[in-house]
């Protein structure tokens, strides 16, 4: 049979003093700190979570605001290369018609000219015609009738 002695019994009393100050020293501060632990990982994680999807938000938001404003400056663009051409149609069209008018007006001048030109002619003509008929005839002939015979000439 198995004898109990006193050392035995001393054994196991410090066998279960040394649990219970090891329970109170370190089992329930190790499984508190666990515990701590393990809650602060699963809300970084259910933050990290949300955060993710709030991301995940603003990128799609970004993405949409990026192709409203690329189409906004495509409009933008598409309407300055319209009104650029509208103003370089409207400018070459009043450049023609300046042209026109330009053209208009030297031939206005030119008919001008001519006319004044023609008529210079005439009197000077009818000057040399005189002269020459009075050295040639001898004699001076009225300046009117002159005058006759020189435009009868220039019609014919």
């Amino acid at each position: 049979m198995i004898s109990v002695d006193y050392t035995l019994i001393i054994v196991i009393l410090n066998f279960i003093f040394l649990l219970i100050i090891l329970n109170h020293l370190l089992y329930k501060p190790i499984k508190k700190f666990l515990t701590e632990r393990q809650t602060a990982i699963s809300s970084d994680l259910s933050t990290a979570d949300n955060l993710k999807k709030e991301a995940d938000t603003l990128l799609k938001k970004q993405e949409e605001d990026y192709k409203k404003t690329s189409l906004q400056i495509r409009k933008m663009k598409e309407k300055a290369t319209k009104e650029s051409e509208a103003l370089s149609d409207k400018i070459i069209k009043e450049a023609r018609e300046r042209e026109k008018a330009v053209l208009i007006d030297t031939e206005n001048q030119l008919v001008q000219e001519k006319t004044k030109a023609i008529k210079e002619v005439e009197g000077r003509l009818s000057e040399i015609v005189s002269i020459l008929t009075s050295k040639v005839i001898g004699k001076n002939l009225d300046q009117k009738i002159d005058a006759e015979l020189i435009e009868k000439l220039l019609q014919e």
